[in-house]
């Protein structure tokens, strides 16, 4: 399956974005060298791509984008060159209000780009046990014993270490749509 294809045949759970960086990450052209507008314009499209997936994106992005792929179209030597960059086109043309999302709300709608989601203790099953802040090495955990935890989100690097502690489930990466969480440590009602 060619990358067009991969990007127009997206299911709800896939992020635009990501599928892109991962055609742009494993093309031909970012190993082949014969052309600067297929090796030079695949190196900045993986950059400005993996920018937009790490909360990184401009304003102008999007315009540069547009912009290295209509060079790599025309000046390319090969077809590898010239694919790739009808691929990005027809994901900005298709999905340009999700790049959109990346890049000035700060969001990923599917939930695939890491850097955007963030984790949470669900106060209806956390038991206060503290197996999370003990996996914790930012400090980034407040809470004590028999205390429904909390998660201080700026302190949080999204190691995910205190998700593989818990045994009870209490911990969820939430994108757009945050749960419901206390803001200070409060005594479980477990």
């Amino acid at each position: 399956m060619n990358s067009t294809a991969k990007i127009t045949d997206l299911k709800e759970d896939q992020c635009v974005v990501d599928v892109l960086l991962k055609e742009v990450e494993k093309h031909p052209c970012k190993d082949c060298g014969k052309c600067v507008f297929g090796y030079e314009g695949i190196t900045q499209l993986e950059l400005i791509l993996k920018d937009i997936t790490e909360k990184k994106g401009r304003s102008g992005d999007k315009d540069l984008i547009k912009d290295l792929c209509y060079m790599m179209k025309t000046q390319s030597l090969c077809e590898d060159g010239e694919e790739i960059a009808d691929a990005v086109k027809t994901a900005l043309e298709n999905y340009g209000d999700i790049f959109d999302e990346h890049i000035s709300k700060k969001g990923c709608r599917a939930g695939v780009c890491k850097k955007f989601m963030t984790y949470h203790i669900l106060a209806s099953k956390c038991i206060g046990c503290g197996e999370c802040m003990d996996a914790c090495e930012d400090e980034a955990i407040l809470g004590k014993k028999k205390f429904v935890h909390v998660i201080d989100l700026n302190e949080c690097t999204l190691c995910g270490k205190c998700m593989d502690a818990c045994d009870e489930d209490a911990i969820v990466m939430a994108g757009a749509k945050k749960p419901k969480c206390p803001a200070k440590p409060i005594p479980c009602k477990r």
